[in-house]
């Protein structure tokens, strides 16, 4: 026979880690004259692209040209 005193603990609570990051915000479709941001995501002839230094898109700049300026992600 156990004898308490005083008033029990509660058992701790176990919270769950998530197991996926947060969602990344869509990408949109590459279009020059638009101004992209590092971290932008485009999506260009069905690939998505990661903006790697800050610019404005010109024809002939698309992601496949210029991997200094977009990461196939």
């Amino acid at each position: 026979v156990a004898n308490f005193t005083g008033t029990p603990s509660p058992s701790p609570t176990i919270t769950p880690t998530p197991t996926s990051s947060p969602t990344s915000p869509p990408a949109s479709p590459w279009k020059a004259g638009t101004y992209y941001r590092v971290g932008d995501l485009v999506t260009y002839n069905g690939s998505t692209y990661r903006c790697l230094a800050a610019h404005t898109a010109y024809p002939g700049w698309e992601p496949p040209n210029y991997d200094f300026l977009w990461a196939r992600v």
